[in-house]
């Protein structure tokens, strides 16, 4: 069956103004036929302007019948494409999900010894948390985690981490060797979250004899149930005592970090971990959007050029009076990760710590990630930024 042409509205403006054109003209020429001819090829408009038009007579038919229904005579057709409900984004993906692609391409090279192309991705991937993106959409997804295409000596493609994620890992390995050679005292933080009606998803079922008939199983509950937030703390020795946050969320959808803000966080850190424990800690923590709030604004490309001069001032980077907007922000873009600086640090290093972030999509480098509590339960948060 061969897909139905989509008529833009100009076009179906046309298609209807053609038809009132013919229309008119058959009824003049009913009017004024004096010698009796025979009219009958004229008498069927709709026929006539679906020919003059290229489209099926069904078409014309549902055209006049928008146009009725248009609030005036100067109305105008809308789009059709504008009434089309979007297709919801494959980007949902929380960062939980985002670690295990990152694990399934660690192993394509470590375990496997394969190259992991997009379809083999793929296929791991629908099976495992059930990916359903095309092709494009993974490969979009690789590229915002950090990951890009390269050729190797084979002149074969494999997907690699950019320079800057392994150098981040690299630096973060090494920073915290020098802290365990220096007997510092590191400590693991993260948050997660936790679902009242919270159950597996897969379970144990028996088999059934019969192949036409389905294996019996259990079913969960469509409700995921209230949503709790937990805000913890441990090290060598397990969790931190008195370090824990739990309260209640205010919505169960979406990344369970949009329940946590800056103000809730620094609260936690002044009144539950700073408090309990040693001068000199090393703070390990991600790199989620409220423990990277900013402590001041960095002029961008649409500042105003006073504001402008007046940062490269403070920071004592010489500039010409007469330059630019556009030299001005060369010069703060060159300059500007040499003074940003973050709150959440200050407040550390003002009780006499440290402060260690996890390079980006890293759990397995906070130790947190693993901790069993007295009762049993395992702790598994959602992966850090």
């Amino acid at each position: 069956m061969s897909k139905r042409k989509v008529v833009h509205s100009e076009g179906r403006a046309i298609i209807a103004k053609v038809f009132h054109f013919l229309q008119e003209e058959y009824n003049f020429m009913k009017v004024n036929n004096s010698d009796k001819c025979d009219l009958s090829p004229l008498a069927n408009v709709l026929k006539r302007t679906a020919e003059a038009t290229g489209v099926s007579e069904r078409t014309v038919t549902r055209i006049l019948k928008e146009e009725k229904e248009l609030p005036s005579p100067s109305s105008k057709f809308t789009s059709p494409m504008k009434k089309r409900r979007k297709r919801d984004s494959k980007f949902m993906l929380d960062n939980m999900h985002r670690e295990v692609i990152r694990t399934t391409i660690q192993n394509f090279h470590i375990s496997h010894k394969q190259v992991p192309t997009l379809a083999k991705l793929q296929s791991v991937l629908r099976e495992k948390i059930g990916f359903d993106g095309c092709l494009s959409t993974l490969r979009s997804l690789l590229i915002e985690m950090g990951y890009k295409w390269k050729k190797i000596d084979n002149n074969r493609k494999s997907l690699q981490e950019r320079h800057e994620i392994q150098l981040w890992r690299f630096n973060f390995l090494k920073k915290i060797n020098q802290y365990r050679s220096e007997g510092r005292h590191i400590v693991y933080t993260d948050e997660t979250y936790v679902l009242t009606s919270h159950v597996r998803q897969n379970t144990w079922c028996l088999k059934s004899k019969d192949p036409t008939k389905k294996d019996t199983s259990f079913s969960k509950k469509l409700s995921t149930g209230s949503r709790f937030i937990i805000v913890h703390a441990g090290n060598s020795s397990g969790f931190i005592k008195d370090a824990s946050l739990v309260y209640k969320a205010a919505s169960t959808t979406g990344d369970y970090h949009s329940n946590m803000n800056f103000d809730n966080y620094v609260k936690w850190l002044n009144e539950k971990l700073l408090p309990n424990i040693p001068e000199k800690s090393v703070i390990v923590m991600d790199n989620a959007s409220y423990h990277n709030t900013r402590s001041s604004k960095i002029p961008t490309s649409n500042s105003c050029k006073s504001d402008m001069k007046k940062w490269l001032m403070e920071n004592n980077i010489p500039f010409d009076e007469r330059s630019r907007n556009i030299e001005l922000y060369d010069l703060i873009k060159k300059n500007k990760e040499r003074f940003v600086t973050y709150k959440i640090d200050e407040i550390i290093k003002s009780k006499g710590c440290e402060i260690l972030r996890l390079p980006p999509y890293h759990p397995e480098l906070n130790a947190i990630e693993t901790q069993v509590t007295k009762s049993g339960l395992v702790v598994v948060p959602e992966p850090g930024l």
